[in-house]
């Protein structure tokens, strides 16, 4: 069966999407998903469900939207219905989903330039941490029902673009100019138990991140020349695996949270692409078994991948995409997302 894709024109720029999370793990599909946007007057963050009486119609259904002061940078679930939202007005908003989407509360302007407030370019989470980034090259460590940053590090001179959790106690961060940490959230000194730099021929700044779901120390890195590096973070000082994802900037990139062969990516040439393995796996490869490290096997990788256009490459940039289940959604600058109902594997 084909994909079957719906387009939605929202009259806002798209920066972020995000799937909630099922509530139990192997859902065929997702039911709601939320969606983030920029460079407006007025941002909001949304509310949308792909639930249908009718089968015949798959056009997602706008539940409820919530305002915000400044672009919505990035979005990031801490559990099946709470998320938390990085802000360019410098400040974390934690949001929830019910039967409607509303703000329950703030943390604000936790990064800050000298004089003016810095964007907050990132928040990832791994319960019970909060970690937020930001232009101010500052890493912010939160924890729910604290009313302020119980630490915050100096990470950078320039903007942090990305980083995710390898582990409970760990972050894997990438700045503007090319340069990737690893920070030890337990450690009294501020100062990365690694660093290196994403290409060592020129500055090459970091755009995205994603952590494999089943093996973390496996983290795929985006840059703003396109090329898709992956790091094992045990013997992190070089990457395994370089190809390029894009001949422009590679704003998005999502594992498949099940099918962990299996790789989105979105790009400021308007590309969304399906990076399928040639190969099928077992379901214990799939989980990370010996056999089924893909994205560790170097040049291999090139020749076990075939590159899948998932919508006719568009006209502005696509700046995020997510998978879950069968079901992905992208968006970008053409002010539209764009779900998949039945993405092919």
């Amino acid at each position: 069966m084909a994909d079957r894709v719906c387009a939605k024109f929202v009259s806002k720029k798209i920066r972020k999407v995000r799937w909630q999370p099922p509530v139990t793990f192997g859902r065929h599909n997702p039911e709601c998903f939320v969606t983030g946007s920029w460079d407006d007057e007025q941002n909001e963050v949304s509310f949308w469900n792909t639930i249908q009486p009718n089968e015949q119609n798959i056009d997602p259904v706008l539940v409820s939207t919530v305002p915000v002061s400044g672009d919505v940078n990035d979005i990031a679930f801490y559990d099946t219905s709470t998320f938390f939202v990085a802000l360019g007005n410098g400040s974390i908003a934690m949001m929830r989903l019910d039967q409607k989407l509303t703000m329950i509360s703030q943390w604000k302007d936790i990064h800050l330039f000298k004089s003016t407030k810095a964007p907050a370019t990132g928040v990832l989470c791994q319960s019970p941490e909060i970690a937020s980034i930001g232009e101010d090259g500052k890493l912010n460590l939160m924890r729910m029902n604290q009313e302020k940053p119980y630490k915050t590090i100096d990470a950078d001179s320039c903007s942090l673009n990305a980083a995710v959790f390898t582990s409970q106690n760990e972050i894997f961060t990438g700045n503007s100019r090319g340069m990737i940490k690893l920070w030890d959230l337990r450690s009294i000194s501020e100062k990365p138990i690694l660093s290196t730099s994403l290409s060592e021929d020129s500055e090459v700044g970091v755009t995205s991140m994603d952590r494999h779901p089943f093996q973390g120390h496996i983290v795929a890195v985006g840059g703003y020349d396109g090329m898709l590096t992956v790091y094992d973070m045990r013997k992190a000082q070089t990457p395994v695996t370089v190809m390029e994802a894009s001949d422009n900037c590679l704003n998005d990139l999502r594992f498949h949270p099940e099918r962990a062969d299996h790789l989105f990516t979105a790009s400021e040439s308007g590309a969304v692409w399906h990076w399928v393995p040639l190969c099928a796996k077992s379901p214990a490869s799939t989980l990370g078994g010996s056999s089924g490290n893909l994205w560790l096997s170097g040049d291999l990788a090139t020749q076990q991948l075939n590159i899948k256009e998932i919508l006719p490459t568009l006209p502005l940039a696509v700046n995020s995409v997510d998978v879950c289940g069968e079901s992905l959604i992208c968006g970008g600058d053409n002010e539209a997302f764009y779900y998949v109902s039945n993405v092919v594997f």
